[in-house]
């Protein structure tokens, strides 16, 4: 389990800025929408790139300037909040290898991601519960949507249930992980057939990612028992339509650490001097 400095908010850029941090996880401001990029030196690992092109404009401040190169992309589900970015992405970076839901979306915008991505004759493979993926320290576990007819059922009545959800594990160093919880839209539904199908230890992480944006769809009692998180983070769009994040989940979260990129703008978890410190 990870130390995480949560005291450290004032200040803590002119550490990062001195020490500038190689390893790091960023919770892009990307507006009402998704899009995280794990860095390992000079590896990346992006899942989703939320809506228009300003995840482009993201990368390029926290990418290395002559790295023109993202190992892999991960799609949570296809709505375009959170694969629009993806598509520009493809036409600026090189992508060695997209990993993609098993579900489709009757929409111009995702014939677009699939015919670009044949195009580029880029390596994919279609998600599913129990895979594994390991880029430099961080592995990825998948952990849903499952198999199930429970689980194909959720996905039918409401595409956000039929998200990838993500477990990841970020290890720099002996006895400083950090774990991640990611389940994109997935709403109360999808999160309770996750619990009630998932090795306990699978689910505990220190930091979760609030799914949908704050929605009160999302983020509900039995998930938050279940993972336990020391911190939280929720991407969202300032005075966004929907009123994202609900009072209900803020309440919900209780005295959570919590990130907004609405208020905080991009949230960069970095490794500095064998700590994680957040900025």
């Amino acid at each position: 389990m990870i130390r995480l400095l949560l005291l450290v908010l004032i200040g803590i850029a002119t550490i990062l800025n001195n020490d500038i941090p190689t390893q790091k996880i960023v919770f892009l401001d990307v507006g009402q929408g998704d899009s995280i990029m794990f860095q390992d030196s000079n590896m990346q690992v992006l899942v989703d790139g939320g809506p228009g092109m300003k995840v482009l404009s993201e990368l390029g401040k926290q990418m290395p300037y002559f790295d023109r190169t993202i190992e892999v992309v991960i799609l949570s589900h296809p709505q375009s909040d959170h694969m629009e970015g993806l598509i520009h992405v493809l036409d600026r970076y090189n992508v060695g290898f997209i990993l993609i839901p098993k579900i489709s979306a009757p929409t111009l915008m995702q014939e677009k991601w699939l015919e670009r991505i044949i195009k580029l004759n880029i390596p994919y493979r279609f998600s599913s519960a129990g895979q594994k993926l390991t880029v430099g320290d961080m592995q990825f576990s998948f952990l849903g949507p499952l198999d199930s007819t429970e689980a194909k059922a959720a996905t039918k009545a409401n595409i956000n249930n039929g998200s990838v959800i993500t477990r990841v594990d970020y290890c720099p160093a002996e006895e400083s992980c950090m774990s991640l919880m990611l389940a994109g839209d997935a709403e109360k539904r999808a999160e309770n057939i996750l619990v009630s199908n998932t090795k306990s230890e699978l689910l505990k992480a220190d930091l979760l990612k609030v799914s949908h944006h704050g929605s009160n769809s999302s983020t509900h009692e039995q998930l938050l028992r279940a993972v336990s998180p020391r911190a939280a983070v929720i991407s969202v769009g300032a005075d966004n339509k929907f009123g994202h994040p609900r009072k209900e989940v803020l309440d919900r979260l209780g005295d959570i650490p919590l990130w907004r990129t609405d208020e905080q703008g991009a949230i960069q978890f970095a490794f500095v001097n064998k700590e994680w410190l957040v900025q």
